[in-house]
């Protein structure tokens, strides 16, 4: 599915839905929906304004993929704790404490951020 701003409500249940249909427990799934809301939001504040997500279960486990137009430069991007005073850069820290694997991908043309939840 695609989003704007405006769509961020509408990814979170989407998510929920994808999550609950391979059996995730409701706890993993609160903690991947706001993850991914997360990312959808970096999406539409970073990576030009929109973006696309899809979700898969695989062998175990429930995928989501956050994919738009921004490029993060920093390769250790959200493996940092925020310091106490740090205003901004906690939301891809969050989301590496929240999901069961994190990955991402950055090049010229844009960014995917994967979450994995092992179901």
């Amino acid at each position: 599915m695609t989003f704007r701003r405006g769509d961020l409500s509408s990814v979170r249940h989407w998510v929920r839905r994808a999550a609950r249909d391979v059996g995730l427990t409701e706890d993993r799934t609160d903690d991947i929906v706001l993850a991914v809301s997360e990312l959808a939001a970096n999406s539409v504040d970073h990576g030009g304004g929109s973006g696309s997500v899809r979700a898969w279960g695989e062998a175990g486990a429930f995928v989501v993929e956050v994919e738009d137009e921004g490029h993060i430069a920093d390769p250790l991007a959200g493996l940092r704790t925020p310091g106490p005073d740090q205003l901004r850069g906690r939301g891809l820290w969050m989301v590496n404490q929240l999901a069961d694997r994190v990955h991402l991908r950055s090049t010229p043309a844009g960014t995917t951020a994967r979450v994995v939840a092992f179901v």
